[in-house]
């Protein structure tokens, strides 16, 4: 008989004590627990970029151009005052779905991160977004590849880009 036990988002702890109520059984072998792996690689984060859409190219281009800033009030500036709905929930659409594909752990985090907005103020458009530091070094290794794979062609920063926000795409 071959019993697997999967100990998902629990303590180390107690992901112990369970594996220790089998360790002492008769016939039961006890395998080490796996930790998830969690991190973002550069070639993770190229497959992410590659299964994106053009706004989400161009709001990852603006993260590793900032090192890993996106100032969300002249991104608006630039382009336009709905640019930035729809990237961040396809970002995390397409880490699901990588995911799903077996890609990386369902446990793997997005990487970006909204600034949260004054609770004195109430309500307001986040101020911008956060590449998370650790983060930074794959998604900008990633985002050369991606250039170098296109011969150039492809936009290495977001000035590069043309202004014509039709060029973005429409897919969230």
């Amino acid at each position: 008989m071959d019993l697997t036990i999967h100990v998902q988002d629990a303590t180390e702890d107690f992901a112990r004590e369970v594996l220790a109520m089998f360790a002492g059984a008769e016939g039961v072998t006890v395998a080490t627990q796996e930790a998830p792996d969690t991190v973002w690689t550069a070639d993770r984060a190229y497959r992410l970029l590659r299964h994106t859409n053009t706004r989400v190219q161009l709001f990852m281009s603006q993260l590793v151009q900032g090192d890993g800033w996106l100032d969300a009030y002249a991104y608006r500036e630039k382009w336009g005052q709905n640019s930035l709905r729809g990237p961040s929930a396809a970002l995390t659409k397409a880490i699901k779905r990588g995911a799903k594909e077996g890609w990386w752990s369902p446990d793997i985090p997005n990487p970006v991160r909204p600034t949260t907005p004054d609770p004195q103020k109430g309500w307001s458009k986040t101020a911008g977004y956060y590449l998370d530091e650790e983060h930074l070094p794959a998604f900008r290794a990633a985002w050369e590849r991606r250039v170098y794979e296109n011969d150039g062609r492809g936009p290495r920063l977001i000035e590069d880009i043309d202004d014509d926000q039709d060029d973005l795409g429409d897919k969230a």
